[in-house]
């Protein structure tokens, strides 16, 4: 009999360019969570989040604690290039939560009128 990996599941979520995003993880928050982030075009994942610091080129995310065993990855004023797949690691190395963000670009459009 064969077995096979079970494939990671990620939550969807959309949001605005410019909006914050709470990304929840259930795990205790340690010097050994870590946050990964792969984009889709980029063959290599990167952490975000490894050994309590947040990767010296992300200043607009943080970590959290939401209390008990919940702790988030912020991310503020997103960017289209935060969109990518995002995982939440425990001190043991396991995959705890993931996630799909989606960030949309914003349109505008401008009417002139003529009199």
């Amino acid at each position: 009999m064969c077995c096979c990996v079970e494939k990671p599941v990620y939550s969807r979520l959309k949001v605005t360019a410019g909006q914050s995003v709470d990304l929840l993880c259930n795990t205790s928050l340690t010097s050994d969570i870590m946050w990964t982030h792969h984009h889709t075009h980029d063959p290599d994942v990167h952490y975000v989040y490894r050994n309590g610091l947040i990767a010296s080129d992300k200043p607009r995310l943080a970590v959290k604690t939401t209390g008990g065993n919940f702790h988030s990855l912020v991310i503020d004023d997103t960017e289209l290039s935060d969109s990518g797949l995002y995982s939440c690691y425990d001190g043991d190395g396991l995959r705890k939560v993931g996630y799909q963000l989606i960030v949309n670009g914003m349109c505008w459009f401008v009417s002139e009128t003529y009199l």
